[in-house]
């Protein structure tokens, strides 16, 4: 019952949102608050792909149309806004005499169809774009939890799992079901050991027939796609840090978490030649973004640190730019009115 409660409150979260970007967007709330847009914003993306018409398909927060791409990057800029590498941030905002909005469009993980069909359209467009680079996950050796989950959820009607109070039965049969239980392994993830948590899932993937590196190995780039990417797309790509593992930073050790951030730097300039400019900490939340970590970003030498909080940038915070906001393009808003209503900054007051 309880998790019923949860995903209804999940539900009227996602509706109340629409409603009040529908309405700044119908009331051209804009043009009476125009400050709210501060300086710009970043955007953060995951997947570009088709709609894959699923029913139960519980990562669609992270997944856009390549066309709603490309009319986010047509309404930013009839705004009137300036695509910018994130790492260019502070020199631009710094020396901005006419005040102008930047905006930043990221993506996170380097799924292969960032190259596919993200790519085409940030070069159409001649938009500098900055892909965010997890070297476990480039490497294969590391699994998309969540992605894995997903097939597991969709393929079964019946799955057996230990929580943390003993095996039990998960009846999957209906989409209502398996949301409940998408819900409660992100959960039972973000709450216990995640190295332990990612290996039981891991385990029971292969105890359904089910290799979960391979999944890795279908949606993610690896160093050689990579670094076609960049031969294609030069100068307008960057590839950033994105730890090794995409564990939640702030939940391990401070020695983990400097290895974590140092040890994606380093595996970017060894196997891409790319010093990294900037790093996108995993997940982004509040709860795991903390200050020690902001500094081990420092430390390691990145000038700029991105989360996945919402906010406008603001030219005066930028003297301590390890722990950024951006705003989401999300799987679940996808319509223009409501990239309007974001870029207005109003909905981040």
């Amino acid at each position: 019952m309880l998790r019923q409660v949860v995903e209804a409150k999940r539900q009227l979260k996602y509706t109340a949102i629409r409603a009040g970007l529908t309405a700044i967007a119908a009331l051209h709330l804009h043009k009476l608050l125009p400050s709210s847009a501060k300086n710009g914003l970043i955007f953060t993306l995951h997947h570009v792909r088709p709609d894959s018409g699923q029913a139960f398909s519980p990562n669609a927060i992270l997944s856009i149309t390549p066309e709603f791409l490309e009319a986010t990057i047509q309404t930013v800029l009839q705004a009137g806004m300036v695509p910018v590498h994130v790492h260019e941030l502070p020199e631009l905002l710094k020396h901005n005499p006419e005040n102008k909005r930047l905006v930043c469009f990221t993506l996170d993980d380097g799924y292969r169809n960032n190259a596919e069909y993200a790519a085409p359209i940030f070069l159409k467009y001649n938009i500098p774009f900055t892909i965010y680079i997890t070297a476990g996950f480039a490497e294969h050796d590391r699994i998309l939890w969540w992605e894995t989950v997903e097939h597991l959820l969709r393929m079964h009607e019946c799955l057996e799992f230990d929580f943390g109070a003993g095996p039990e039965i998960l009846t999957l049969k209906t989409t209502a079901q398996k949301q409940s239980a998408f819900a409660r392994f992100a959960y039972y993830v973000d709450e216990n050991d995640e190295d332990i948590a990612v290996g039981k899932i891991t385990s029971l993937a292969q105890q359904c027939g089910f290799d979960p590196l391979q999944l890795t190995a279908d949606l993610i780039m690896d160093r050689q796609s990579l670094a076609q990417l960049h031969e294609t797309a030069g100068e307008l790509v960057h590839f950033g840090a994105h730890s090794l593992t995409h564990l939640n930073l702030s939940h391990i050790s401070g020695q983990r978490a400097k290895e974590e951030i140092e040890g994606s730097a380093k595996w970017l300039v060894d196997n891409l030649g790319e010093v990294p400019k900037s790093f996108s900490f995993p997940y982004g939340w509040k709860s795991a973004v903390c200050e020690r970590d902001c500094v081990l970003v420092q430390e390691a030498g990145f000038p700029i640190g991105v989360t996945t909080q919402p906010g406008m940038l603001e030219a005066e915070k930028l003297t301590r730019a390890y722990d950024l906001p951006r705003v989401s393009l999300n799987g679940y808003f996808q319509k223009q009115r409501y990239v309007k209503a974001l870029i207005s900054g109003i909905a981040f007051r």
